[in-house]
């Protein structure tokens, strides 16, 4: 089961979210994260460090994510994945593709900066 909070961080939004990304929560990830309005030049943080697992539908809840970001001129940017989430990034080599940060105030950073 998915847990997630969000927050306002002045200038861009933080979702966290723990337990495990799987098909049955997607939906419920990608409707959150809509009404935060990534996707309309939004910028937004994934705070991943209590994300435990996620499956196939998970990640691409996250690439579907990104990429609305991305053509829409928003950021979003993973934050101190759990070790299962970062070994997965790291075989498919999502890594490469999305942008990682190991703290929320690199995130907060690379966002001002970026």
């Amino acid at each position: 089961m998915l847990e997630l909070s969000a927050s306002d961080r002045g200038g861009f939004h933080v979702v966290r979210l723990a337990g495990e990304l799987t098909a049955v929560d997607a939906g419920r990830l990608e409707n959150t994260i809509g009404e935060l309005g990534v996707g309309e030049a939004g910028h937004m943080a994934l705070e991943l460090s209590e994300l435990k697992s996620i499956d196939s539908s998970g990640l691409s809840a996250l690439i579907h994510l990104v990429t609305r970001a991305r053509l829409t001129r928003g950021r979003v940017v993973l934050v101190a994945p759990s070790a299962f989430v970062s070994g997965i990034l790291n075989v498919t080599r999502l890594d490469r593709w999305f942008d990682v940060c190991g703290t929320l105030s690199d995130a907060e950073r690379w966002m001002r900066d970026a």
